[in-house]
């Protein structure tokens, strides 16, 4: 049984569960698929806030990629010295900031004032065993 393009956009409401994931290879291909999601979506009168979320995710990450590849950034450096703050040898209860770990970068001599860097410090900071975002330049890390 074959159902018409229209009547699979017509079953879509609201909320569509969508999932990226940013660290993809095929970022290219995903970008395309979802431009052209969106305009068959914008065709039907459908909403499409969350193509444009996630639209937007993408193209900031690969502004990450460029700046990493252009200023030769060492990614697993950065790393080590993150995982060297004294916060996440011996985490506690309360979230640390971000601003709290560039400066502590900026004090290891690490420079800060490439464009998009706290962008790359963040994607550098959830890439951490056991860390998680609790919020905007908030991270928690459970204890053992």
């Amino acid at each position: 049984m074959q159902i018409s393009l229209s009547d699979l956009v017509d079953s879509c409401n609201e909320d569509i569960p969508l999932y990226l994931d940013t660290c993809d290879n095929f970022v290219d291909n995903e970008l395309k698929f979802l431009k052209d999601l969106k305009k068959l979506l914008k065709d039907y009168n459908k909403p499409i806030h969350k193509i444009d979320y996630l639209i937007s995710e993408l193209e900031r990450n690969k502004d990450c990629e460029n700046v990493i590849r252009i200023f030769d950034i060492d990614k697993n450096s950065i790393k080590k010295k993150i995982e060297k703050h004294p916060y996440f040898k011996n985490p506690c209860d309360y979230p640390i900031r971000l601003v709290t770990i560039m400066k502590y970068l900026k004090k290891k001599g690490v420079n800060i004032k490439y464009k998009d860097m706290d962008l790359i410090v963040d994607q550098l900071i959830q890439e951490i065993d056991g860390v998680k975002k609790v919020g905007d330049g908030m991270y928690l890390k459970k204890t053992n």
